[in-house]
C-alpha cells in the first residue's frame, strides 16, 4: 500500500507541474485539480490510479452526486459535481498518455465521468449572482479610517477592486511597477510576475464610476508605500501583515504594520474583504462578485462598438460577448428582467412601421406631390 500512494504521489506531482508549465493555469485553478482528485482518492481508499476502470467512473460519479454539503443534509450541487468531474476527466486523460499507463487507462473509461446532458444543462446555466452595491462598498471604504497601515492597505484593497475589478490573484501579486500613477493604469503583465488568466497581459485603466474618493484612497497608499515604507519597484503594492515574536518567542501578535512580503495566497486575500464586510454589518461578497459590479456599472452606458471592445480588453477579455455576456447583458438577472418589462410602456409606446418601396416607386410618388 505504501508504494502504491508514493506512487500515486509521484504521478500527481508531475500532473500539477504539467498543468503550471505546460497548461499555464494559476496555483488557485491547480487547487480546483487537487480537490478533485482528493475527492477520487477518498472514494477509492487511495487505490492505485493505474486501477481506474469504468465500473470505478461510474461509481465514482454516482457517490459523488450523492455526496452531502458539509454539515447538511443536503445533497452538493450538480455544478460542484460537473466541475470535479471535469477535472478528474482532464488527469486520467494526462494519465492515460504516460508510460506504463497508455495500456491501463482506456479513453472509454474516461468518458463515463461523464454527467448527463440534462444534468450539464442544469450545472451551467446562467446564476443569478449577488454582488455589492455602490452604498455597500462605500460603507467598508470610507468606514476604514487609515488609523493603521493595515487599514489603509485593506481600504485601498477594495478601491482597486472597485476601480479594476481585477481577479484575485492578479491583485495579489501586483508589484509596484505595475501601476502608472500618470496613467492611471495598472499592468497586469506576467513579465512582471502578476499572476493572470492564461498569462495573459492585461492593460487596465482605473475607472471611479463617480467615487473618486476610492481612487485617492489607493494612489494615497501607494504614496505611502513608496515615499514612506520606501518600498521598491519590485515589492507588492498590497503587502502581508507584519508579525513578531511575543514574550519568549512562544507566541506572535500582529505589529498593525505591513512588510515588504507578497500574501501568501489568495485565501489571504479572501479573508480580509470577509473580515471587513463582517466588521461593518455587510454580508460577505466574494472579491470576484467586485468584476460583476463594475460590468454591470458600466453596461449602463450607451457605448460604440469600439468602446466596447476597448472595454472588453480592460477586463482582460479577448471577446466582447464574454464581457457582457457572460457577466452582462448577455444574461439579465430574473429580478432586473421584471422591473424591465414592467416598465415598458406597451400602451403609450409608438411603434415605427417602416414600409420598403423601390426607388422608382419613391421617384413616382415625388412626381404624384
Amino acid at each position: 500500500m505504501t508504494t502504491i500512494i508514493y506512487r500515486n504521489e509521484l504521478l500527481k506531482r508531475r500532473f500539477y507541474e504539467w498543468l503550471k508549465n505546460s497548461k499555464r493555469f494559476s496555483d488557485d485553478t491547480i487547487k480546483c485539480f487537487e480537490k478533485a482528485i482528493w475527492l477520487w482518492e477518498d472514494f477509492t481508499k487511495k487505490a492505485d490510479f493505474g486501477s481506474f476502470n469504468m465500473t470505478k467512473a461510474k461509481d465514482f460519479k454516482d457517490w459523488l452526486k450523492n455526496k452531502k454539503k458539509k454539515n447538511s443534509k443536503e445533497n452538493i450541487s450538480i455544478s460542484y459535481c460537473n466541475d470535479n468531474l471535469r477535472h478528474l476527466k482532464i488527469f486520467f486523460d494526462w494519465l492515460s498518455k504516460q508510460a506504463g499507463y497508455k495500456s491501463k487507462i482506456n479513453q472509454t473509461a474516461i468518458d463515463y465521468l461523464n454527467l448527463t446532458r440534462k444534468e450539464v444543462r442544469e450545472a451551467t446555466q446562467p446564476k443569478n449572482v449577488e454582488y455589492p452595491t455602490l452604498e455597500e462598498i462605500k460603507k467598508v471604504i470610507e468606514g476604514l479610517k487609515g488609523k493603521t497601515e493595515i487599514e489603509m492597505r485593506d481600504r485601498a484593497l477594495f478601491a482597486l477592486a472597485f476601480l479594476t475589478g481585477a481577479r484575485i490573484t492578479a491583485i495579489r501579486t501586483l508589484p509596484m511597477r505595475s501601476f502608472d500613477k500618470k496613467e492611471l493604469v495598472i499592468y497586469q503583465d506576467p513579465v512582471l510576475g502578476v499572476e493572470t488568466k492564461f498569462s495573459k497581459k492585461i492593460t487596465t485603466v482605473l475607472i471611479p464610476f463617480g467615487y473618486k474618493e476610492a481612487l485617492n484612497y489607493f494612489i494615497e497608499w501607494f504614496d505611502y508605500l513608496e515615499k514612506e515604507k520606501k518600498f521598491q519597484p519590485n515589492d507588492p503594492i498590497f503587502p502581508a501583515t507584519k508579525i513578531e515574536n511575543g514574550k519568549d518567542n512562544i507566541s506572535y501578535y500582529n505589529t498593525g504594520e505591513v512588510e515588504a512580503k507578497f500574501l501568501k495566497s489568495s485565501t489571504s486575500l479572501r479573508k480580509i474583504f470577509e473580515k471587513r464586510f463582517k466588521q461593518f454589518g455587510i454580508q460577505y461578497y466574494h472579491p470576484h462578485t467586485f468584476r460583476h459590479f463594475v460590468i454591470k456599472e458600466m453596461s449602463k452606458f450607451p457605448m460604440t462598438k469600439e468602446e466596447e471592445k476597448a472595454y472588453s480588453q480592460n477586463m482582460g477579455h479577448e471577446n466582447v460577448g464574454t464581457t457582457f455576456g457572460s457577466y452582462g447583458y448577455g444574461h439579465i438577472e430574473e429580478k432586473r428582467q421584471i422591473e424591465i418589462i414592467r416598465n415598458i410602456d406597451f400602451e403609450g409606446r409608438k411603434r415605427e412601421v417602416r414600409v420598403v418601396i423601390s426607388l422608382d416607386e419613391a421617384r413616382q410618388l415625388l412626381k404624384e406631390k
